[in-house]
């Protein structure tokens, strides 16, 4: 099978297609690199089947009871010859809507999967260390060097990779995301936007938005678990467009919103700013708007440049648009065609959206008498003992929890604002008497929220300053994914300390706050960011040497703990130790672990001699067969994770901006050991 039937591959499925993405679920797999070719998923079923996991009795594939090879189990097999589940029964055969590919290419398909799925370029490349004497010639290392392989896993596909075989899906640091992992978070948004033509769905934005209007709970304990159910069922409508996505966090303490002059900060995250395209420019242009001057001044993203240049409110956005082409074209219907281009470009932003601006240009603690939260305050929170005091008091003994009132309520009113151009009271100097009662400051009733003609009115308050209309505005959710990483932290601290009324139900859903107690339950964990590496199963890892990952983010902002994981350790023959360095390429056994390069190690127990037959200790296929009720099988894949944390701060002094991960395998004789150690891959991960 040649390498280039990848591209052979590609044009059959192109051309069945008739190049529209629809057939394949809106995923043009003509346009994929391999990598995203085979983590590419079908309705959560992914297109190409895994490869069979080796062990001492032969490989997975027997424990499944299907002789099958891996082409003919793969899903794109099955929906191009017609079987099930793409037979009619759930899903029409593939290509949808397309022309049906003849037998012999979906053999050429299929024989390309089983043959490996190679390329022109090889996915992972080894390396032979040279024997420096004739005696060492027989002790030659193999090393998995991604310094030379250079295929860092795309980091749009971070989340699907590590979750795919039951690992927890990971929710970010908005701010450490990378500009693909957001324009997913945005595509996942404008999803559920396109929704609302249709009123009565409850999947769209707006019915979603609703629950917090109707249902919403604060004051007292069911504040921390009734919101992490809804943004956990709203990742979930996200994730039923985009599988990869999670939620992200706002770290409002970091040090680029300046917490003790927040107005001088960022005021939100870049993320969620406005910004123009050169996309934005075309349509501009087709309403008469000069467009040059903004190109012209860099008000317009530059992918050359990987940057934005991006503003924090309307305000801001306009004053630029008006020293460039004119204040006419602030005004009227050119202002909202501006704000159509704005949306169009983010859909993360939000016109009803005032952050930091308060009448006649006063702060939040003079206008409001609030406080943006420092990270003294949220010290404080953190170290509160019960969880009254931190979440809120019980039905018998009501209260508010401190973090319902600052940060929550003040990162509402704080991203909410109110209005600069708000014509009804711009003669007033302090807040309007209807504005005391955050609930009567914003207009619900008659509004057609995320019509266009609402995004374009200029109203006193935005959406975010009564809990009435906040979740319309994207910046609600990681605001309170944020809070909910803070219960999750305080929880490590405090595992004993829980709600009193562990039974009641969570309304409009059927959880109770016993089943809140627990975020892995759910499938997600908090961390700053992850830089991770595929390594396969198919070939033993001698040495791991990653490549440099540049970390000058992570450094500036700070982080609380660092860890290298290793993902889906299968059972192993013998036992061994392996150690972890870090920007320490050619470590080895003999480096000793007084060494400021050494993280740490990790001890894996091995399966030892083989007495059963054939696929006795074998791991169990990731997916069992329906009503297979039995426990986890006991050679089901491992994860480890080592904490490196003093080694990571100890090595980033400030010439250095760069981390490499190496594991050294170390066997029963204190000898590197070769052909042991298999892992799909390996990461680096953050947390704050």
């Amino acid at each position: 099978m040649s390498n280039s039937n990848f591209e052979k591959v590609q044009k059959i499925l192109r051309e069945a297609a008739n190049a529209h993405p629809e057939a394949y679920g809106g995923q043009p797999l003509w346009e994929f690199d391999i990598e995203k070719f085979l983590s590419a998923k079908l309705h959560g079923l992914p297109l190409i089947a895994p490869v069979p996991v080796k062990s001492c009795c032969g490989t997975n594939e027997s424990t499944e009871g299907n002789s099958a090879g891996r082409g003919e189990q793969s899903n794109l097999i099955k929906g191009l010859r017609g079987k099930t589940p793409f037979d009619g029964s759930q899903f029409p055969p593939l290509p949808w809507g397309g022309n049906p590919v003849s037998a012999e290419n979906i053999q050429l398909i299929s024989d390309w999967i089983d043959s490996g799925c190679p390329v022109n370029v090889k996915t992972y490349e080894f390396e032979i260390e040279k024997p420096n004497t004739e005696t060492e010639k027989k002790d030659l290392v193999f090393v998995f060097s991604h310094e030379i392989a250079g295929n860092e896993y795309p980091d749009e596909s971070v989340t699907n990779y590590q979750y795919e075989a039951g690992e927890l899906k990971q929710r970010m640091n908005i701010d450490c995301m990378s500009e693909s992992q957001l324009e997913n978070l945005r595509c996942a948004f404008r999803e559920l936007y396109n929704l609302n033509k249709w009123p009565l769905d409850g999947r769209n934005y707006n019915n979603l938005a609703l629950i917090h209007q109707n249902h919403c709970q604060h004051g007292w304990e069911r504040f921390l678990p009734w919101h992490r159910i809804y943004l956990y069922e709203f990742e979930q409508a996200l994730q039923d467009h985009c599988p990869g996505v999670t939620m992200p966090y706002w770290d409002w303490t970091m040090r680029q919103y300046k917490p003790e002059h927040p107005e001088k900060g960022w005021r939100i995250p870049k993320a969620l700013q406005a910004y123009l395209t050169t996309k934005s420019l075309e349509f501009l242009s087709k309403h008469d708007i000069p467009t040059e001057c903004l190109k012209e001044k860099g008000l317009v993203y530059d992918p050359s440049q990987k940057c934005y240049t991006t503003f924090a409110t309307q305000t801001d956005f306009f004053a630029a648009v008006e020293k460039c082409i004119g204040k006419q074209y602030t005004q009227g219907n050119y202002r909202n065609r501006f704000i159509d281009a704005l949306l169009a470009a983010n859909a993360l932003w939000y016109p009803l959206r005032y952050p930091g601006q308060y009448k006649n240009g006063g702060t939040i603690n003079r206008v409001i008498h609030y406080h943006y939260p420092s990270a003294h305050d949220m010290e404080q929170i953190m170290s509160l003992q019960s969880f009254r005091d931190f979440g809120g008091g019980s039905l018998y003994n009501d209260s508010y929890g401190f973090i319902d009132q600052n940060p929550h309520n003040t990162m509402h009113i704080w991203t909410g604002g109110m209005n600069p151009e708000y014509e009804g009271d711009k003669n007033q100097n302090n807040i309007a008497p209807e504005a005391a009662n955050r609930n009567k400051a914003v207009k619900v009733a008659g509004r057609k929220l995320h019509k266009l003609d609402d995004l374009y009115s200029q109203p006193e308050m935005g959406d975010m300053f009564s809990n009435l209309t906040a979740a319309y505005d994207p910046v609600f959710w990681p605001i309170h994914a944020n809070i909910d990483r803070l219960w999750w932290e305080w929880q490590q601290q405090h595992p004993e300390s829980v709600p009193a009324d562990l039974d009641a139900v969570l309304t409009p859903w059927s959880y109770t706050i016993r089943d809140t107690l627990k975020i892995e339950r759910f499938g997600y964990e908090y961390v700053k960011n992850t830089y991770l590496f595929p390594v396969g199963l198919e070939v033993p890892v001698g040495r791991f040497v990653s490549k440099m990952i540049d970390v000058s983010a992570i450094k500036s902002s700070g982080f609380t703990k660092a860890e290298v994981r290793l993902h889906r350790v299968p059972q192993l023959l013998r036992s061994c130790f392996i150690r972890v360095f870090l920007n320490l390429p050619d470590a080895n056994a003999s480096t000793p672990l007084d060494n400021p390069h050494y993280g740490g190690y990790l001890a894996v127990f091995g399966h030892g001699a083989c007495y059963g037959g054939p696929g006795h200790c074998e791991p169990a296929p990731l997916r069992r067969r329906e009503y297979d009720l039995r426990p986890r099988d006991h050679n089901t894949p491992r994860n480890y994770r080592l904490n490196v944390t003093k080694c990571a701060k100890r090595l980033l002094k400030p010439d250095t901006t760069t981390l490499q991960v190496t594991l050294v395998v170390i066997g029963a004789d204190y000898q590197e050991d070769h052909e042991l150690l298999r892992l799909k891959s390996v990461s680096l991960n953050f947390l704050d």
